[in-house]
């Protein structure tokens, strides 16, 4: 089995880089402005220096990008700023990031794709903080370190949207990361659902495509009664483009039908042994990946002290 991910990969070289982050940081310079209340203004901000400073090249890549069947992009050596210590309970002080959520927000207006928060995780916040909290130890959550994330999708729990729709009631379609730290050299691991979906034998993919399924809540998510199990739901889907996509957590999906719980089974099994792409995010690198045709995992790691572990910044957008 192959991973079969096409990513779009490009770096900034330095030159750009300084001066992206120069402009953008005059640009920020004169208000508080936080990610949440201020979101449009800093996408403005981000996206109209980014699309003056960009190589060309890299603006018609990300014009494209929803488009062309890529599975993910990175963008490297995007400018940084004074960091504080990682903030691993959490949160931190939004106004103090301004220059690289003008850049997150940005890139996010020159994909064409819509920020978004849900109000039963991360306290309903834009921008959720990667990090090793020590209140989500032995918990497989994107604030873990101990625990192994097996391969999963996010929100896997929710329905399929189409464009035009309100992007909170459905599964997100990217997942956006803006490293700030990652000396612990922590990759994050992409397969493609279409790749291991090939090594499956005609009669178990047939199986995955039908309602005989249920997936539940994820760990990471703070229950508030309206966010329930989906079921009866399919693993596998053809969406509208053609492609196929997939919805899958290990710890919270099962079979309702005992055809169903053999064919996941065997869906997992292939997982295990599947082939990826092993990607480490440096500080100052933009990743962005499907995630309804992608699934993705991070091993557990050992976490650097506080001040310096492990940090990425994650934006869901559709």
């Amino acid at each position: 089995m192959t991973d079969g991910i096409r990513l779009s990969e490009f770096r900034l070289d330095d030159g750009t880089r300084d001066l992206l982050g120069k402009e953008i940081a005059e640009r920020v310079a004169a208000t508080e402005l936080d990610s949440d209340a201020d979101e449009a203004i800093l996408a403005t901000i981000g996206a109209h220096a980014l699309g003056n400073l960009l190589p060309g090249q890299v603006l018609h890549e990300l014009e494209i990008f929803s488009v062309a069947g890529a599975h993910a992009l990175i963008l490297g050596n995007l400018p940084r700023q004074d960091f504080p210590d990682t903030p691993v309970h959490g949160y931190g002080d939004e106004t103090g990031l301004a220059v690289i959520n003008a850049l997150h927000f940005g890139l996010l207006q020159l994909l064409g794709a819509t920020p978004f928060a849900v109000s039963y995780e991360n306290d309903g916040r834009l921008i959720r903080n990667v990090v090793p909290n020590p209140a989500a130890s032995g918990i497989t959550s994107s604030w873990g370190a101990d625990s192994e994330f097996f391969w999963h999708s996010d929100q896997p729990h929710l329905p399929f949207g189409e464009p035009g729709t309100d992007p909170r009631l459905y599964v997100p379609h990217y997942l956006s990361f803006y490293a700030v730290r990652n000396d612990e050299r922590v990759p994050t691991e992409l397969t493609a659902v279409d790749g291991v979906a090939e090594a499956l034998d005609g009669h178990t993919r047939t199986l995955l495509q039908r309602p005989e399924f249920a997936v539940g809540v994820p760990a990471s998510n703070d229950l508030d009664g309206s966010v329930r199990e989906l079921a009866p739901a399919r693993l596998l889907e053809t969406a509208p483009d053609g492609r196929l996509r997939a919805r899958y957590d290990r710890g919270t999906t099962r079979g309702v039908t005992e055809e169903g719980a053999a064919a996941l089974a065997a869906f997992s099994e292939s997982l295990t042994g599947a082939e990826s792409r092993e990607l480490v995010l440096s500080a100052g690198d933009f990743m962005i990946f499907d995630n309804t045709r992608v699934l993705h995992r991070r091993k557990a790691f050992s976490p650097l002290p506080d001040a310096g572990a492990r940090w990425l910044r994650r934006i869901y957008a559709s």
